[in-house]
């Protein structure tokens, strides 16, 4: 299983842009010294062209934007006639180095997600706080940072209920949606990576509601100067993490389809 996890990991990080994109390119310079000029030269110029594309704001707004606009943000309604009862926190990378100040120990997506997370349980004090994600070879996992992070943001320790071991979105779910049943939970994630952990949760017989943040796809109301279309290494993270989305998103029809048991005629 674990092999398994690991091979995932592997084929997933190969195929995202810059590794992909650069091979591609690497492949197109071999063949050009190697006198296939026309199929080299190809090559090369498609995968530069592509890698100079990914990192520029149109395109990869345009990539990101039908995953993040799916959900709409999470409304605090303290007057609803249910109360929200649990507010899930979906791991995310983080660096245990504890030379560090605790949120610098985050990365981006998992900073912004126990910030919503705390802001939420604030909102609403008697939801429990589900914390999630594994360690990934660090010393501490991402369930145990956030409930760091929430106790120093002044949540009760007897709110925290930490799952240190899934190691992906589908086996979250699958550790998750027991502990929410029958309950009025918020599942709060990455907006780009809601569609795909909302699937997941409905997979496995959960109905969290919806509760995205960290989105990217900012559009100004203003005219922005032409200096702002550049390429630019930002732009080139954020078609990475759509890209990464949609990989998960086909892997997930993929087995979805492959597990499906057929009914008899």
């Amino acid at each position: 299983m674990e092999m398994a996890f690991l091979a995932k990991k592997w084929l997933g990080s190969l195929l995202l842009p810059l590794p992909l994109l650069l091979m591609l390119g690497f492949f197109g310079l071999i063949m050009l010294l190697r006198q296939h000029r026309r199929s080299g030269g190809t090559l090369l110029l498609l995968s530069l062209s592509a890698l100079l594309l990914l990192a520029t704001r149109p395109v990869a707004n345009w990539l990101i934007a039908p995953l993040e606009s799916q959900y709409p943000p999470h409304v605090v309604d303290s007057m609803s006639e249910q109360p929200v009862q649990d507010i899930i926190v979906l791991g995310a990378a983080q660096v245990a180095d504890l030379s560090l100040p605790l949120l610098s120990q985050l990365g981006q997506a998992g900073l912004v997600r126990i910030t919503e997370g705390v802001r939420l349980a604030h909102a609403y004090p008697e939801a429990r706080l589900i914390l999630s994600g594994y360690a990934g070879g660090e010393g501490r996992s991402s369930a145990e940072l956030y409930g760091a992070v929430a106790r120093a943001l002044g949540i009760a320790p007897d709110r925290l209920l930490m799952l240190p071991e899934p190691k992906d979105t589908a086996e979250e779910a699958a550790a998750i949606t027991p502990l929410i049943a029958g309950r009025r939970a918020l599942l709060v994630t990455s907006a780009s990576h809601m569609p795909r952990a909302m699937t997941l949760f409905r997979e496995q017989g959960g109905q969290p509601q919806a509760a995205p943040v960290g989105h990217h796809a900012r559009e100004s109301p203003g005219t922005l100067p032409l200096y702002t279309y550049l390429p630019k290494g930002h732009y080139l993270e954020r078609s990475d993490i759509a890209w990464h989305e949609y990989l998960g998103l086909g892997w997930q029809w993929l087995t979805s389809k492959t597990n499906r048991v057929p009914h008899n005629e």
